[in-house]
């Protein structure tokens, strides 16, 4: 269960990198931070769950440096969320210093034979105690002293992530409510809640690990705190599911920019009856179908001016032309539904004839102007018509 859920969350992780990078460049830092954490996770299941010597070979020491990176990406995500941009300070280098430290430490590690980190693997595969005293993958300190670091400095960074996320609370003189906090706000402060609690129980699984409170694979899995760690990490994939508003970044938490006051233009009675001739020219089926037509075609069909057009859809219709096109578009669909062109045709040959360029655009269209999907609006015309 935990490796599913590790890879579906890199996988999500990915996915929205992908999507969203252009947009909202501080995607990467969550993702950054889920994906070590996922790291973490992986390699707990194949040291512990289901043990291979092959995988503790590949992820053991070479993703070692980059778990001190979940608590600072972290972080970064935050404050940059909270401010609504993505910034940089001088001091933020400071930040990398451990990483910068255990990347040194074991940067030897990364140029050894694959021969000689199987042989590591395989003490660890043999006991997970021989990290206490036979392995080490640095040469600077004891490597088992990063076990415990990790899940510390995470613990210290989501603190100063929910105190970044209170002060912004106490900036806008709101008294805290879950239930009534922005979006935004929820998110991140379950987010940081989520892996404060899991460094916070790991920290406790290792020490108890290290103080030989537990002493074996068994115990380890058994333990109550790990099956708490594992039920929060589950969680993750989950809370993107429920928030991708936030995280493909749908400002919700902007306010809205005021339109400027609309200036008449003096012959605007006249452009009134122009903007209807544009409405009958569009509703045309040969037009509808069409999907190169634009303002030029509106305006060498109507001998009309750009100016007139763009005024006759911001200031008489208040609508752009895709909108007006959409709308249309529809309401030559419901026509043909309720002449019953179903029975004549199949769903396909009547978006198509509408003038829609996918299935998918048909049904999101119609379910967003009339509320209603195709099939389901079908049925409200049959009911409609029964007799009583």
């Amino acid at each position: 269960m935990i490796l599913f859920v590790s890879i579906s969350v890199v996988l999500l992780c990915l996915l929205l990198i992908y999507n969203n990078f252009s947009k909202n460049k501080n995607s990467l830092y969550i993702c950054g931070s889920l994906v070590c954490m996922s790291n973490i996770s992986i390699l707990h299941y194949f040291t512990l769950v289901e043990p291979s010597v092959f995988w503790i070979s590949i992820i053991a020491g070479h993703s070692l440096p980059f778990n001190f990176l979940i608590g600072v990406f972290l972080y970064f995500y935050t404050r940059n969320a909270l401010n609504g941009k993505v910034s940089h300070e001088r001091t933020d280098i400071l930040h990398y210093i451990p990483f910068i430290v255990v990347l040194v430490s074991i940067f030897p590690y990364y140029f050894a034979d694959f021969s000689h980190k199987e042989k590591i693997a395989q003490l660890l595969f043999d006991d997970p105690n021989n990290m206490i005293n036979k392995i080490n993958f640095s040469w600077l300190y004891p490597s088992f002293y990063n076990i415990l670091l990790r899940p510390v400095f995470l613990f210290i960074y989501c603190i100063f992530s929910i105190r970044l996320i209170m002060q912004k609370i106490r900036q806008k003189k709101m008294r805290f409510s879950f239930s009534k906090s922005e979006p935004y706000i929820k998110w991140l402060l379950l987010i940081n809640t989520i892996f404060l609690l899991i460094a916070l129980l790991y920290t406790l699984l290792t020490a108890n690990f290290l103080m030989r409170v537990i002493q074996n694979r068994e115990e380890i899995n058994q333990s109550s705190i790990s099956y708490l760690v594992y039920l929060l990490f589950c969680s993750v994939p989950v809370l993107m599911l429920i928030f991708p508003e936030i995280l493909y970044d749908v400002k919700k938490n902007k306010r809205p920019i005021k339109k400027d006051a609309v200036t008449l233009d003096e012959n605007h009675e006249e452009l009134v009856i122009k903007a209807q001739l544009i409405v009958e020219y569009l509703e045309k089926e040969e037009n509808l179908a069409d999907p190169n037509v634009g303002i030029s075609s509106i305006c060498s069909a109507l001998n009309l001016t750009k100016e007139e057009v763009k005024y006759c859809f911001e200031v008489v219709l208040q609508s752009k032309l895709a909108n007006v096109k959409k709308q249309l578009r529809v309401e030559l669909a419901k026509s043909e539904l309720k002449k019953g062109k179903l029975l004549e045709h199949s769903m396909e040959g009547i978006w198509m004839k509408a003038g829609f360029t996918s299935k998918t655009s048909f049904f999101v269209s119609f379910k967003e102007v009339t509320g209603l999907t195709p099939l389901e609006y079908v049925k409200f015309i049959v009911d409609e018509t029964k007799p009583e």
